[in-house]
């Protein structure tokens, strides 16, 4: 049974049917064993199985809940998913069932359901997608009608929300576009005003993470700063209570990823840190109780990443750890739910998330990915949910 994702509300997500093709019987059996009903082609769990003898590399990937981007070694980007708004840049509004090609010369990507950015190989930035409000940063209210438009020179590093686009530049300024409804663009701008143009609104800062409706700004100096709904306390602030404008959260920071309901944190000794929601022990702790403050997970940690009730990290060894829901195949191994880290697998380079799926790109920079596949964000030509990372095809 799928968690639906929705509007941004103070609520958490009702259990509503992952289609309305599911049967009753499905459905129950769903809610008795909770394992995914489309079995199909999914391949054995006991082991990671090779989507086709094609190679392929990679050296980025984003997704969302309904599509995803990634940049393979020669800097072609290519997409797949249900594509609704456009927002992967094909130049029409088509299904992409698998990967396809979209364009050359990309070195970086980032997707919401809403918008989508990407950095070129000379450092520019370019967006497509939903323009209803002039929140693209185009400038305008025009569509951008499937095909990606320039915004920016100098981009370092790029994230896509749904209503907002940020983009930090290569001399650390922080420069955005969309709805200011948490006071994030700062002072200068009212409550709630539509930004169509992106401009800079802090100094100083080395990387951005937005989750459900709220921001973290990483600066150069290692402080961490929060900003946005705080509702299940992921800001780690020590409340539930939203932040209006960005507030000092806490110092000796080297990266953050904001997920649906929670975050994480490393630290710049390595070590990991979590708050927020932990229904299902994605926080790592051992338990199923949430926190409003950051506490500190495990040692060893280089990156990580979250989904909605889930997490991911890659340690300093290159091996993959997993945490929290497991039904649709999200940690991409044959598991039960976990309130620990438990060992996914090694050899593995970055890793992304969403919602219920995931993706790794490995040592050999080959493209793997598991979990739901409702929309068709993994790119494997059918709906069938992957049970176990699988390696992604190109054709």
């Amino acid at each position: 049974m799928r968690l639906y994702s929705g509007l941004t509300c103070n609520h958490k997500k009702l259990l509503l049917p992952k289609s309305t093709l599911l049967t009753f019987s499905c459905i129950l059996a769903l809610l008795i064993t909770g394992s995914s009903c489309k079995k199909g082609n999914n391949p054995s769990p006991e082991t990671p199985a090779e989507g086709s003898t094609n190679n392929s590399y990679f050296t980025a990937i984003a997704t969302s809940d309904n599509n995803s981007l990634a940049v393979d070694d020669k800097g072609g980007l290519w997409g797949a998913g249900e594509n609704n708004g456009m927002v992967l840049g094909t130049g029409n509004a088509e299904i992409q069932k698998k990967f396809v090609h979209v364009s050359d010369k990309v070195k970086d990507v980032s997707i919401s359901e809403s918008r989508s950015l990407i950095i070129k190989t000379d450092n520019s930035v370019w967006t497509c997608g939903k323009n209803t409000f002039g929140d693209l940063g185009t400038g305008g209210y025009e569509p951008t009608n499937g095909v990606f438009v320039k915004v920016a020179e100098g981009g370092d590093q790029i994230q896509a929300d749904h209503n907002n686009g940020y983009i930090v530049k290569s001399d650390h300024t922080l420069w955005a576009a969309g709805f200011n409804y948490f006071n994030q663009f700062g002072p200068g701008f009212t409550k709630a005003e539509v930004i169509g143009k992106y401009t800079k609104i802090a100094d100083n800062v080395a990387a951005v993470s937005t989750g459900r409706s709220c921001i973290f700004m990483l600066k150069t100096d290692h402080s961490l700063w929060a900003c946005g709904q705080n509702v299940w306390g992921q800001l780690g602030l020590g409340n539930k209570t939203d932040q209006y404008g960005f507030v000092k959260v806490m110092d000796n920071v080297k990266a953050v990823k904001a997920a649906e309901f929670h975050s994480l944190v490393i630290k710049t000794d390595n070590s990991l840190w979590a708050a927020g929601d932990n229904d299902f022990g994605e926080l790592g702790t051992g338990n199923k109780t949430g926190q409003t403050r950051f506490v500190k997970i495990m040692d060893g940690v280089k990156a990580v990443t979250g989904g909605e009730y889930f997490s991911l990290a890659i340690k300093t060894d290159n091996s993959l750890w997993a945490t929290g829901y497991n039904s649709f195949g999200t940690f991409g191994i044959a598991s039960p739910d976990q309130t620990r880290f438990i060992h996914v697998m090694d050899n593995v380079a970055e890793v992304t998330a969403y919602i219920y799926h995931a993706f790794i790109i490995k040592a050999d920079k080959t493209l793997w990915a598991t979990g739901d596949n409702t929309y068709y964000p993994l790119g494997t030509g059918d709906r069938e949910d992957l049970s176990v990372f699988t390696k992604v095809k190109l054709d």
